[in-house]
């Protein structure tokens, strides 16, 4: 699991953060404290030269950075309770940021799992839209100002085919080493690049509620409005979607922590859910004949290309059973999902 994970985050995550157009950001990446020292070291070769990226052995994730109003020695605390180990990058920058989050600065914290890549313009258009609408005006509004961002369209990438099995999909009858790029919107807010914006003064608690899961998001907080006609326009205090087509990349493996929409190789599994029952969406199934495009366009807005790949899907394939046999473990246990389908999956993956 740690290997594919390892493979997955060098094909796609990696790349997408090496290419944004502003570097001006801390990339904390906490990885398990008992992560194979072989895995830490081939980040730490991956991370090098990047004094902003920095890699922690901690399972740990507190939200709110330093406007949770705890001492920096806190943040950085193992689930043990010891100061979690930095194995990459400078620290002083995190501490740094920490101590100036705290201020009358804007705060931007943004999600991004080890199998998920960002547009390269990500930082910049975020950065911009924050500091346009949440930097206020203590003439005029308040000093707690919010605002939540999630991506409008993504890209899922699949090692296996995704596609519906139709006359026209089993007539091509190929099969791509590289894996499969599926594209579509969701009505919810995504994992990957879900940010939480504070405006000077604001905090966690300023949200007015403790934990959302990101498919309520978008049910629950209102949406941000721009101003057209007689509409009052809405701009803080509200979600929206980034404009950016697609916002992110999502690899879709037994690596996943939940399941859904992933591909397994079992009929008895894949024809009951997910992409492949879509077999009355035109639009969806000609987008089995656009992977060219599809790879042209990711190469330009990820710099995710497809000799990475193929090397990831390699790994997964050939080690299917393998890993999810050590993704069912870890599920439930402490910063781990738990979920009783994905066990069920992975459960009979496992005993394949």
């Amino acid at each position: 699991l740690g290997l594919a994970r390892l493979a997955l985050f060098k094909a796609f995550c990696l790349p997408s953060m090496l290419s944004q157009t502003n570097g001006d950001f801390v990339w904390i990446i906490r990885a398990d404290p008992n992560l194979h020292p072989t895995i830490v070291s081939s980040m730490q070769v991956l991370l090098e030269g990047k004094p902003n990226f920095i890699l922690m052995g901690s399972n740990n994730n507190p939200e709110g950075f330093g406007r949770s109003g705890s001492p920096f020695e806190e943040f950085l605390r193992a689930d043990s309770g010891t100061p979690a180990p930095v194995w990459s990058g400078n620290i002083s920058l995190v501490e740094e940021a920490y101590e100036n989050s705290a201020g009358s600065v804007v705060l931007l914290e943004t999600r991004l799992d080890a199998d998920d890549g960002l547009h390269t313009t990500f930082i910049q258009t975020i950065q911009h839209e924050a500091r346009r609408d949440l930097q206020g005006d203590s003439g005029t509004q308040p000093n707690d100002l919010w605002r939540l961002w999630c991506i409008d369209s993504k890209m899922e990438w699949h090692p296996l085919n995704p596609y519906p099995v139709t006359p026209e999909t089993t007539a091509a009858n190929e099969t791509l080493l590289e894996g499969y790029l599926v594209m579509y919107k969701d009505n919810i807010c995504n994992t990957p690049g879900l940010t939480f914006g504070y405006g000077p003064g604001a905090s966690r608690a300023s949200l007015g509620f403790d934990h959302l899961r990101h498919d309520e998001i978008a049910k629950k907080i209102t949406k941000c409005k721009k101003k057209k006609g007689n509409n009052v326009e809405v701009k803080v205090q509200c979600v929206s979607k980034l404009a950016l087509i697609p916002g992110a990349v999502r690899a879709r493996t037994t690596t996943s922590a939940g399941m859904q929409s992933v591909i397994t190789g079992n009929d008895d599994i894949d024809l009951k859910r997910g992409l492949k029952t879509m077999t009355k969406n035109k639009q969806f199934i000609q987008q089995y004949f656009q992977q060219e495009q599809f790879w042209t366009g990711l190469s330009k807005a990820f710099w995710v290309f497809r000799q990475d790949a193929k090397v990831a899907r390699s790994i997964i394939v050939e080690r299917m059973q393998q890993i999810a046999e050590d993704n069912l473990k870890g599920q439930c246990t402490k910063g781990h999902s738990c979920k009783n389908k994905t066990q069920l999956v992975l459960g009979i993956l496992a005993d394949a």
